[in-house]
């Protein structure tokens, strides 16, 4: 697996990263994406190993009501208690792992008036899943933790941060790679050392 930059410290108090695992994978041909094999583990599985020993809340696809409703699902869970930063994550990018320090490291040195360090790919491109967010105001955006409330169902995350200050942080293409496609899988398995047909 690449490694763009040093793996995510264990001594990251406050941190929870919420990877959200669901959707419908209809670029994807129908299956489940995230599941998808690769590196020996999943595509989901690869980012989560590349997280260390950040805590992880997954949030498959039983949250429902798109990644807004999905991302206040995580953060209504125990394990996400008390976290001061979010690292919201797609579950279809293997190789992000390697920005999450970056992002933290970026968002915590940043004025307390910037609500988010957004990752940006090589295109320009703001990637509202690889992010870390200040708790607060992330949950005051997305209308609070339970996703049955309804405020956060069914809305895009360019919805959610268009209410956020924040600040951009460049991340490599490998970083930004997300596996919808079959193709997406092949380079994935290619940047990570495999070979063969995908499957």
């Amino acid at each position: 697996m690449p490694t763009d930059s040093p793996a995510p410290s264990p001594a990251a108090p406050g941190v929870v990263c919420v990877v959200l695992a669901g959707g419908t994978s209809r670029r994807f041909g129908g299956g489940d994406k995230t599941a998808a094999a690769l590196g020996g583990t999943t595509v989901t599985g690869a980012l989560v190993a590349s997280l260390g020993a950040l805590p992880v809340v997954v949030v498959g696809p039983e949250a429902g009501g798109g990644p807004a409703a999905a991302l206040a699902a995580g953060l209504g869970r125990p394990d996400a208690a008390g976290a001061d930063v979010v690292v919201a994550l797609a579950g279809d990018l293997p190789f992000a792992g390697t920005a999450v320090t970056r992002l933290v490291a970026a968002l915590r040195v940043a004025p307390d008036d910037v609500d988010a360090a957004l990752g940006v790919d090589p295109g320009g491109r703001r990637q509202f899943l690889l992010a870390a967010y200040r708790a607060a105001p992330l949950l005051a955006a997305l209308g609070g933790p339970d996703p049955a409330a309804a405020p956060a169902r069914d809305r895009s995350m360019r919805s959610v941060v268009a209410g956020l200050r924040v600040a951009e942080v460049p991340v490599t293409a490998t970083e930004a790679l997300d596996v919808d496609t079959a193709d997406d899988l092949a380079r994935a398995r290619e940047l990570a050392g495999e070979r063969g047909p995908v499957s």
